[in-house]
């Protein structure tokens, strides 16, 4: 059973490692090995707190395990939705979006947006987002580039 709660400083360092393992196994199909290391070197704990503290920040959990993480703040841009890369394809991405969804609600919002990779891109058009421009970006000095992404929330 998929249990979502609220990001505590606590979780952190199980945060970080499931972000760093996730992207170096799922997104490879779509990045270079450049790239993965750029994206990989977010390792500095006290950023991650600081997105606890000012996101909204769940976490999913399996048996006392974090498999998820996503994030959005009050102007409902949607900063995280990572997924462990052994718990792919079960709908934990799903119910941390309904979370995040519950959330922009209730904050009043009528649209989530993001800036997505290219392996998420597929999920979120199958969760209602729809791509209305491309984000170039640098990290570590390596270029990416993502889609623009927004969901209209009835």
């Amino acid at each position: 059973m998929i249990l979502i709660r609220e990001a505590t400083f606590d979780d952190v360092d199980e945060i970080i490692d499931l972000f760093i393992s996730t992207v170096k196994a799922v997104n490879k199909r779509d990045y270079s090995a450049e790239q993965i290391a750029a994206w990989t070197s977010a390792k500095d704990r006290s950023i991650w707190c600081k997105k606890i503290e000012s996101q909204h920040f769940y976490v999913a959990n399996i048996d006392d395990q974090i498999v998820g993480f996503s994030s959005i703040d009050d102007t409902g841009y949607v900063d995280f939705l990572y997924v462990h890369k052994d718990f792919q394809g079960i709908g934990i991405a799903k119910a941390l979006l309904e979370e995040i969804e519950h959330k922009a609600r209730k904050l009043q919002l009528t649209r989530i947006h993001s800036s997505v990779s290219i392996t998420a891109q597929p999920f979120f058009k199958s969760r209602g987002f729809e791509t209305y421009n491309q984000e170039h970006k640098e990290l570590k000095g390596i270029a990416f580039t993502n889609a623009l992404m927004e969901k209209v929330l009835q």
